[in-house]
């Protein structure tokens, strides 16, 4: 097959001196893009990288691919993971990973969750704030975390996410805006153990135990295993605790119209119940384990990272009717 594979990479980054920390920490570098060009050469497929942007359509078109591979994160807007999917749906090319209905259900988190509720999914109770000096009436309970409404891998997440009173909630919420100025979620903390549980097609990984002694998954820890954050796969979790939460992130996944690949955050409470934090549709692949839960989660299942690319591309070809 003629594979496109579409990226925004950290080198390409639109950067300005105004970007907060870790504005562009969800993009792949040149090293996966290069890694996933070699997994379809290896697979016998006929492969380019094309940038995630709107200049590269005429390109694209001129290559004519079968499929393309999607990793793009897009720039810019509330809405920015759903542009190219959006944009190959105009082009009718077939790509992997979400639709832009998935896309955006995901990206929004609020909104993520709302279907969660909908779906009787456990997730913590939330509200969503567009004004620090006019917090909502609310019953939720400190403490509580705070985060961006439409961010992922951490952004706009630091060391005064967790606030245990009011003031520290709208300082908290304060920040988030005027760094970021988006819209701030705002949910009870879940105390317990965090994990993450990636989806290759129709099969949840094995389950990935995070250990932070902050008791949050920051941005700056996320993609680090030098730091103090370590991780352990496959989780010390009894097989009835594994089997839910696989199931659990088996739901999710189809509740929110996701596709071929993707991966939940979870926690355990201290009661032993399971809540689904949020979703990534478009999981980082770096191809050291060392720095992608997902490759992480797959090698532990027996997956080389060829055979992770395989699985992404067999999920399309069978729900695109390739084949």
């Amino acid at each position: 097959m003629k594979i496109a594979v579409l990226a925004n990479i950290k080198e390409d980054a639109p950067v300005s001196p105004d970007d907060p920390p870790g504005r562009w920490d969800d993009l792949d570098d040149l090293k996966t893009v290069e890694a996933t060009l070699d997994a379809l050469a290896e697979l016998g497929h006929d492969s380019k990288y094309f940038p995630g942007v709107i200049n590269s359509i005429e390109d694209l078109k001129t290559f004519g691919p079968d499929l393309c591979f999607n990793s793009s994160e897009g720039h810019y807007g509330n809405s920015r993971e759903a542009l190219m999917p959006a944009m190959l749906d105009m082009l009718h090319i077939p790509y992997t990973c979400a639709g832009v209905l998935g896309m955006m259900l995901s990206h929004n988190k609020h909104i993520a969750k709302s279907q969660f509720n909908l779906a009787d999914l456990p997730t913590a109770r939330y509200m969503v704030v567009e004004d620090a000096k006019n917090i909502p009436e609310n019953n939720l309970r400190y403490p509580m975390f705070v985060k961006p409404a439409f961010e992922g891998s951490s952004i706009g997440i630091n060391e005064s996410a967790i606030v245990n009173n009011f003031d520290e909630l709208v300082n908290q919420v304060a920040w988030v805006i005027n760094t970021l100025h988006t819209l701030v979620l705002v949910e009870e903390y879940i105390e317990g153990r965090e994990f993450t549980i990636g989806i290759l097609g129709e099969e949840a990984l094995p389950i990935v135990e995070i250990f932070s002694p902050t008791g949050y998954y920051s941005n700056s820890q996320k993609e680090d295993f030098a730091s103090e954050v370590y991780r352990v796969c496959p989780a010390d979790l009894s097989y009835i605790q594994t089997k839910e939460f696989q199931n659990l992130a088996l739901r999710a996944k189809k509740v929110l119209n996701l596709e071929d690949v993707c991966r939940m955050d979870m926690r355990l409470d201290t009661a032993g119940n399971p809540y689904i934090l949020e979703v990534n549709p478009i999981p980082l692949m770096y191809p050291d384990p060392k720095q992608a839960s997902l490759i992480y989660a797959a090698y532990a299942a027996g997956y080389t990272f060829t055979d992770i690319i395989r699985k992404i591309i067999e999920s399309a070809v069978k729900r695109w009717h390739l084949q």
